[in-house]
């Protein structure tokens, strides 16, 4: 047994504030997007954007995050976790107030970037700052981290109406900056200082980042103009072309060098990468429910923003309990592929009973169906988070971690952007009857599968 392990637990008193600490800097980002997703009609109609514009935005702050996300460990290395969380909560703010005073794409788009590349970091280092914690410890740490990460998203949507009766949909963007500064004040006695060596750090030229990172916009950008069809399908086809070229030429110089950003050596297991697509089905599903639920609730039943932010937030909040509870009954027999297929079988069905919703329904005959979709979000997603990591190497967890980050925010972005010009081309109702087909080849990848039992 490893000296850390025998440590003593801290007192209760000792460890709470480090915990709350690090669970406000984790909900940072999750509080930020819940709000964005549940308005997401009313930020596109007080700006006039149109789909394709606010699908950009959308993806010029997935760019930004994939970006961040690949330095930052570079950044950990030669400025330490205190300094680089408040550097990102000031990009944050920053990009925050740019999108309040905004009075078109221009603006918007460039704080949906800035919110982008200091949002990345939190979820990240309030994950990693865990394994900080002494052993006896970390179950609390773990516990913090999901309830504070699913808490934030359940809150969202009825912080979004509060701001949004005090000052329209530029209070959400405005709410960012104090909440910034009160994270920065609380956090930062608790976050580590130390760097690492010259010697040990990893090396990469920015300019490779920006080439990174315009590979990423540009895939994603093609998959927007394929639903808008808004391009010549040689263009597109062109552009994704030219993006994944980039993007392999990127992971190959990455593999070639001595000390790269993620060193991906570790991660070549079967385990690993299995629990990556899984990852990436898990967090499409967490963006095309947030993105469409609110919609259907406000402008097809017509429920006024505070009804569906009641109904929203009720129904994540029960995710919050089915997470916690599946931390527990997985402690004796995982049973993860029984999990995942409920998980599945859940979304699918509440997506299946929101597509007959019409002008006509009741809410309260459509809560059921909301309620399977938000609980369906851990059952699918918990197994995965327990597996993926087992096996791998103590050293490679936190490139695995920023692997695993990068691949939630491309799911992300990529299926609002799909969900959002999947509107422009059907009806709402039919969104929902898509997402419900969706399932169904995902859960013949879980049936095949042998690693996650």
């Amino acid at each position: 047994m490893s000296a850390v392990s025998t440590l003593p637990l801290p007192r209760p008193d000792a460890l709470r504030p480090r915990l709350i600490a690090l669970g406000a800097v984790t909900s940072v980002e999750f509080i930020e997007n819940g709000m964005v997703m549940f308005a997401a009609g009313q930020i596109a109609a007080g700006l006039h954007l149109s789909a394709q514009e606010f699908a950009f935005a959308y993806t010029l702050y997935g760019a930004g995050a994939i970006l961040m996300l690949f330095k930052h460990r570079w950044m950990v290395e030669r400025l330490g976790y205190r300094r680089f969380v408040l550097l990102s909560l000031a990009c944050f703010g920053i990009g925050s107030a740019l999108c309040a005073l905004a009075g078109g794409l221009a603006q918007f788009a460039a704080g949906r970037l800035l919110q982008g590349l200091g949002g990345a970091t939190f979820f990240t280092a309030g994950r990693l700052a865990m394994n900080d914690l002494p052993e006896p410890a970390r179950r609390a740490g773990l516990l913090t981290f999901v309830a504070s990460l699913l808490g934030a998203s359940a809150i969202a949507p009825l912080l979004a109406v509060g701001l949004m009766e005090l000052g329209q949909w530029r209070a959400l963007f405005w709410f960012g900056v104090p909440q910034a500064l009160l994270v920065g004040w609380g956090a930062h006695a608790h976050l580590s200082r130390s760097v690492i060596p010259r010697e040990e750090r990893s090396t990469e030229h920015w300019g490779w980042l920006l080439w990174l990172c315009a590979g990423v916009f540009g895939l994603q950008h093609a998959i927007q103009a394929i639903g808008l069809g808004t391009s010549e399908p040689r263009t597109v086809a062109l552009a994704a072309g030219t993006s994944i070229l980039m993007l392999a030429v990127f992971a190959w110089r990455q593999r070639r060098r001595e000390r790269p950003l993620i060193d991906c050596r570790g991660l070549a297991q079967q385990r690993y990468l299995l629990g990556l697509a899984m990852y990436f089905i898990g967090y499409c599903l967490i963006g095309s429910s947030g993105l469409m639920v609110p919609i259907l609730l406000h402008t097809v039943l017509s429920l006024s923003l505070l009804e569906s932010a009641m109904v929203t937030s009720c129904a994540m909040a029960g995710s919050v309990t089915v997470a916690l509870l599946h931390l527990r009954l997985a402690q004796g027999r995982p049973r993860h592929r029984l999990f995942m297929l409920a998980g599945l079988a859940l979304f699918g069905a509440g997506s299946l009973g929101l597509s007959t919703a019409d002008a006509r329904s009741a809410w309260p005959e459509l809560a059921p169906a909301v309620l399977a979709i938000y609980l369906a979000i851990p059952l699918f997603l918990g197994p995965v988070a327990a597996a993926t990591f087992t096996g791998l190497p103590g050293k490679a967890f936190s490139h695995g971690y920023q692997v695993k980050n990068i691949i939630r925010q491309v799911g992300l972005s990529s299926s609002i952007a799909l969900a959002t010009v999947a509107l422009h081309l059907v009806s709402r109702e039919q969104v929902f009857t898509l997402m419900a087909m969706a399932v169904i080849p995902a859960g013949l990848a879980v049936m095949a599968q042998r690693e996650f039992r």
